[in-house]
């Protein structure tokens, strides 16, 4: 069974999903997806100043190293 990327975990998390459908198939049947996401919401819930912190710092990256 191929697993879904960190690309694609991601963008379901945030709402973007391209096809999350397919996702939430996948996570239905994937434990290790299912645990992989879930943690991660659960991360994003609770440390929310360090999710903002994180993005802030990833975004002036990008700026710099990706333009």
């Amino acid at each position: 069974m191929t697993h879904l990327t960190d690309h694609e975990i991601a963008s379901f998390i945030d709402g973007n999903s391209t096809n999350r459908k397919k996702a939430i198939k996948h996570l239905n049947i994937c434990s290790y997806c299912f645990e992989l996401t879930t943690a991660t919401m659960q991360t994003v819930e609770t440390e929310k100043e360090l999710c903002k912190e994180l993005d802030t710092n990833f975004q002036k990256w990008a700026e710099i190293n990706l333009t």
